[in-house]
């Protein structure tokens, strides 16, 4: 029985420089690497990516708009391999990380920045933002408007 010794690492640490590159870690795209995606699910994509923050968007009025030959749940299923995630949480995700660059590069008010992409009440807006980022939208503005001014 003999004794070995128990070493401890320290976990490695990423510094971000900028909230944009948190936002982008943050949301970590695990597209398909499968060279045969489906092209409706690209149309699909880039479509919410090119596509307003406050516009809320369903999937039957995105493949309504771009008249894609498909069902609506053939598209779900399409898009959701490509991508890694839901439709409405991508486009969840996209809407939020849009709010977390306006906490970062504007004074506007938190209720504001919520209105503008589609949440009714800022307690539900407040509640996704912290699910997403782990941070209050408060708390975001803070950490990152005294980097800036560190900088």
């Amino acid at each position: 029985m003999g004794i070995s010794a128990i070493t401890y690492e320290r976990p490695g640490v990423q510094l971000l420089e900028t909230a944009d590159s948190f936002v982008r870690w943050v949301i970590r795209e695990k597209r398909s690497s499968s060279p045969n995606t489906d092209w409706r699910a690209e149309k699909i994509k880039e479509f919410i990516d090119g596509h307003s923050a406050g516009d809320l968007l369903s999937i039957e009025e995105v493949c309504e708009e771009l008249g894609l030959p498909t069902s609506v749940r053939q598209a779900r299923r399409l898009f959701k391999t490509l991508v890694g995630v839901s439709f409405r949480k991508y486009a969840r995700n996209k809407r939020l990380a849009f709010a977390a660059r306006q906490l970062e590069a504007t004074e506007e008010p938190v209720k504001v920045i919520a209105l503008e992409i589609g949440y009714r009440r800022t307690a539900e807006f407040t509640r996704s933002f912290k699910e997403l980022f782990r941070l209050s939208p408060l708390e975001f503005r803070r950490i990152w408007s005294r980097r800036e001014c560190a900088a």
